[in-house]
């Protein structure tokens, strides 16, 4: 048995919450224990060893990178310096209804992009947001980047996942919000979209 390796986005993200809590040296990653090897693995794991045919696609899938990949699913990180805000959006290409094997950001996609994230309060100008394909995880994901400029930043209240309604197979969004001063997470859901900034 061998542990999955940490992506990159999780150890930028573990990165992100320890400066926020003061930490200034850089965050080395570990690498997993060494792990017993048995003879007969157990039934259950090999059931999830392979995402067989027909299979339903919420359930975890195990790739080349080892890495868990769940179609509806999604992490959100959202942190602020100053009066500007930037949010990270890591997800499967099937979210947004795209061939995970073709891996492209179509055009409609791309349009459909400003205003998937939106900030509540604080007098904000957007920037157009960014979205590349990543597969060094062993699946396809995309990224998405946004970043706002705030005229009253102190006055954002709440980060809302606005692309429930554009793209339907959204069905989580794991919300991390953080600052040299706060740090706030929530799971925004289609009935539940917005992750309260106070």
């Amino acid at each position: 048995m061998t542990f999955p390796p940490v992506r990159l986005p999780m150890i930028l993200l573990i990165a992100g919450i320890l400066a926020a809590c003061g930490r200034s040296e850089p965050v080395q990653p570990v690498a997993p224990p060494e792990a017993v090897v048995s003879d007969t693995a157990a039934p259950e794991a090999e059931a999830h060893d392979e995402h067989a045919e027909g299979e339903d696609d919420h359930e975890h899938e195990e790739a080349a990178g080892g890495t868990p990949h769940v179609h509806g699913l999604a992490d959100l990180a959202v942190t602020r310096e100053g009066n500007r805000f930037e949010a990270e959006l890591v997800s499967p290409l099937a979210n947004f209804g795209l061939s995970e094997a073709d891996g492209v950001i179509t055009d409609t996609v791309q349009a459909e992009l400003s205003g998937l994230i939106e900030l509540a309060g604080g007098d904000c100008t957007a920037s157009v947001p960014k979205a590349e394909v990543d597969t060094s995880s062993g699946h396809t994901d995309g990224h998405v980047h946004a970043t706002w400029t705030c005229a009253n930043p102190d006055g954002v209240t709440a980060v809302r996942f606005a692309g429930f309604a554009a793209f339907p197979n959204f069905e989580t969004v794991n919300a991390i919000y953080l600052t040299d001063a706060a740090q706030k997470a929530g799971e925004l859901t289609p009935s539940a979209p917005e992750l309260s900034l106070k």
